[in-house]
């Protein structure tokens, strides 16, 4: 072996990344070793591949995704819009999370309620966006949304509730594969705890207005406003 070839072992050891993972991102061809013994399948590497392989070690200990890890080794001016995205994924993460032990800590002082059967009620509505990321952010700050990446869905609301409904993206193929969504634009129904506010927070956040906060004997205080992409939403108070 050439003196300034480093077995997978001994790079392990200088890089902070283990054997099997080296091995995995080989499969990949996130961190390709310098050479491999065509008959023995050993994997040797460069001391110049340690910045490489701790950058990647690193970057996976914040759950950045595979694939956003490979931009940011590819081309690292990519690296502040990478981890900017990773870090409201993050927010969103942690917002659902913190949702979640406000429910826990409802059910230790009142008691874990058992829903009695009803009718069914419509818990996920489809939509197309055009910048997913303009949308993540009027969806946060209009209503206070979760976008969970992993589905490619808005969610309203803790599940189980009365209050859960999916607000879900169309989205070519995935690991969840594909989501077809309507044709054009969609319009879908929102019940809201102070329609006025809920409106006006929306506009601040990027909505358009189509009809603003009315009121006639029928029904209960109503408005109508397109999202960035498009997408009406009747706002009703609740």
């Amino acid at each position: 072996m050439s003196d300034d070839l480093l077995g997978i072992g001994a790079f392990a050891l200088l890089s902070g990344l283990s054997v099997t993972a080296l091995r995995h991102y080989d499969d990949i061809e996130l961190l390709r070793p310098a050479s491999v013994d065509p008959h023995t399948g050993y994997r040797r590497y460069t001391t110049d591949q340690v910045r490489a392989a701790r950058l990647i070690g690193t970057l996976r200990t914040v759950e950045l995704p595979v694939e956003d890890v490979r931009a940011v080794v590819t081309d690292p001016e990519t690296t502040a819009d990478v981890l900017g995205r990773h870090r409201t994924r993050l927010a969103d993460r942690a917002h659902a999370l913190s949702a979640l032990v406000e429910v826990v800590d409802r059910y230790i002082d009142r008691g874990v309620p058992v829903p009695e059967p009803t009718s069914p009620r419509i818990v996920q509505v489809t939509i197309n966006v055009t910048d997913l990321d303009a949308a993540v952010a009027f969806y946060r700050a209009a209503f206070g949304a979760t976008f969970q990446q992993e589905i490619m869905s808005f969610q309203f609301g803790t599940w189980p509730g009365d209050d859960f409904f999916l607000l879900t993206v169309a989205h070519g193929a995935s690991d969840h594969g594909t989501h077809e969504g309507p044709t054009g634009t969609s319009r879908f129904g929102l019940l809201v705890g102070d329609l006025d506010a809920t409106h006006r927070r929306a506009l601040d956040a990027g909505a358009r207005e189509i009809e603003a906060p009315y009121q006639v004997p029928w029904k209960p205080r109503s408005s109508a406003i397109l999202d960035p992409s498009g997408n009406r939403i009747d706002l009703t108070q609740g």
